[in-house]
């Protein structure tokens, strides 16, 4: 049996008194908890903006004050169920008994910058509803160019989404072979993040596409969860 097979049977049925266990339940709640809170995210926005009518301006804005809180607490949600996420899976990974390569920290690196993307995208959120935002109705009275204003921080919105896009695109395709060759995951899963990468890819390749890479980082996220507290379990 070589180093990455034993190390591979480890991770696969860890003691429950081992740090592996530990890190195996981390990975999964924090997996599970992005994936449920991104889910909620259409759910609040169909609730917040029923009454929504050709567009955002400042009297939406102005007249649903909470509605930026609400989404800042589900993007945050989200990013920090990754940081968790993507912490653990590689703290999982220094355990195989290998010195982490140069591409394995850089894609380390990735998947917790994707993360903190959408930290950020909670902060421009709920940055129309600060005391700053609050002034965009009297710089800008006339409503097409406050359309004009918010779509433009749609577009800022959107490129902090891209961030996640590209970071987590990357960190899928190293945790598929690097974490698989550490024993992280197994083919299934690999296959997975392989599938998701692609989708993620795919976002950036295609004009105009609509963020669909999104619901595939997260639906990973989701699916890996599950069988890390499954593996977890199993070792208790």
């Amino acid at each position: 049996m070589t180093r990455t097979d034993r190390s591979a049977a480890a991770l696969d049925a860890p003691p429950a008194s081992d740090p592996r266990r530990r890190l195996l339940r981390t990975a999964g709640f924090g997996g599970i908890g992005a994936a449920v809170a991104w889910f909620l995210q259409p759910v609040l926005v169909s609730i917040a903006s029923a009454d929504l009518v050709d567009g955002v301006d400042f009297a939406f804005v102005s007249s649903h004050p909470f509605n930026g809180i609400a989404e800042a607490a589900i993007f945050v949600a989200v990013g920090v169920g990754l940081l968790y996420f993507v912490t653990a899976v590689g703290r999982l990974a220094r355990l195989a008994d290998a010195p982490p390569s140069t591409t394995a920290v850089v894609s380390q690196t990735l998947g917790i910058t994707a993360a903190l993307g959408w930290i950020l995208v909670a902060g421009l959120s709920v940055a129309p509803y600060t005391s700053v935002g609050l002034f965009l109705g009297e710089v800008a009275p006339d409503r097409a160019t406050q359309l004009g204003l918010y779509q433009l921080l749609s577009v800022v919105l959107a490129s902090a989404i891209m961030i996640y896009v590209v970071g987590f695109a990357w960190w899928l395709v190293a945790l598929a072979t690097i974490g698989r060759r550490r024993g992280v995951i197994g083919l299934p899963l690999a296959i997975v993040a392989f599938a998701a990468a692609a989708v993620m890819a795919a976002q950036l390749l295609v004009p105009f596409a609509p963020p669909w890479g999104t619901l595939a980082g997260l639906g990973f996220a989701l699916a890996a969860g599950i069988a890390f507290l499954v593996k977890a379990k199993r070792a208790a």
